[in-house]
């Protein structure tokens, strides 16, 4: 499709607020804790962003009542958090910092419960601007079951939530921001930008499907402008502060747009993937 003649400007294809940078700024950042290895790099993470962004870290370390055989009172549960509560919040942040080989005196809580519905209560108690946590490998009966936090956590979030893989040992330079030129995947983007390190690199991929609807946002946009044109307005929009912004079409194929994905970031050596 021939972009419009008289080329369109970023605030008339889009609201304010999607092209409005993650403010971590004096913010609180959530890192949700159970020292495994991959929480321990998210802790690297919170540190590395709280650091670059004069943000605060606050900590949530949730004991999993569903794997408690029996499941004691409400009340019980409160009286032996109220226990011992301050003793595992010191014994959280020790442990932080001897893995982070730092002293931190971020504020921990020790909440009991499931874990993502913690998660989420915490932050939207705390005001977060994003959650913090470590990616695992789950199975498909973890999936089914709904048992894998970190997803459950991005399902019920109202703030952006960062997964971080174990291998992570500082903010990613190369991220890959899916793109289909809707409101909240130009949010997505905005968010991959401000986590990146410096000199760090953003490229927007948009995959292109054989079935789009008119009636999604992305589409309607892509039909009036073009991929181009489309590509120039959030490109201009998103560029500098020593992050530069680059932009690719991949074709459709058999494949899901997941997948083909997933192959790009591969390929190319990305650290991070904004969806």
């Amino acid at each position: 499709m021939r972009a419009n003649s008289t080329r369109t400007t970023l605030t008339e294809a889009y609201p304010a607020a999607a092209m409005r940078d993650l403010d971590l700024e004096g913010r609180v950042i959530l890192l949700a804790t159970d020292n495994s290895p991959a929480a321990v790099a998210a802790a690297r993470i919170a540190m590395a962003l709280a650091a670059k962004h004069h943000a605060h870290v606050h900590v949530l370390n949730v004991i999993d009542t569903r794997a408690t055989p029996f499941l004691p009172t409400p009340s019980a549960i409160a009286i032996e958090h109220d226990l011992r509560r301050h003793q595992q919040a010191n014994e959280v942040r020790a442990s932080l910092c001897s893995l982070l080989d730092t002293f931190v005196d971020w504020p921990v809580r020790i909440a009991a419960g499931t874990p993502a519905e913690e998660i989420v209560h915490d932050a939207h108690e705390v005001n977060a601007a994003t959650i913090i946590v470590g990616l695992r490998r789950h199975g498909f009966m973890d999936r089914t079951l709904n048992n894998e936090t970190a997803l459950q956590v991005m399902r019920h979030a109202t703030c952006p939530v960062l997964g971080v893989v174990s291998e992570m040992v500082e903010l990613p330079t190369h991220a890959i921001a899916a793109v289909d030129f809707s409101t909240v995947s130009l949010s997505a983007a905005r968010s991959a930008r401000a986590i990146l390190g410096t000199d760090g690199v953003l490229v927007l991929v948009h995959v292109q499907q054989l079935d789009a609807l008119l009636t999604d946002e992305g589409e309607r946009v892509v039909q009036q402008l073009g991929v181009r044109e489309a590509f120039r307005l959030v490109t201009r929009g998103l560029g500098g502060d020593h992050v530069a912004i680059d932009h690719v079409a991949l074709p459709p194929d058999s494949r899901s747009p997941a997948a083909i994905l997933l192959d790009y970031a591969e390929e190319t050596k990305s650290e991070l993937i904004a969806a």
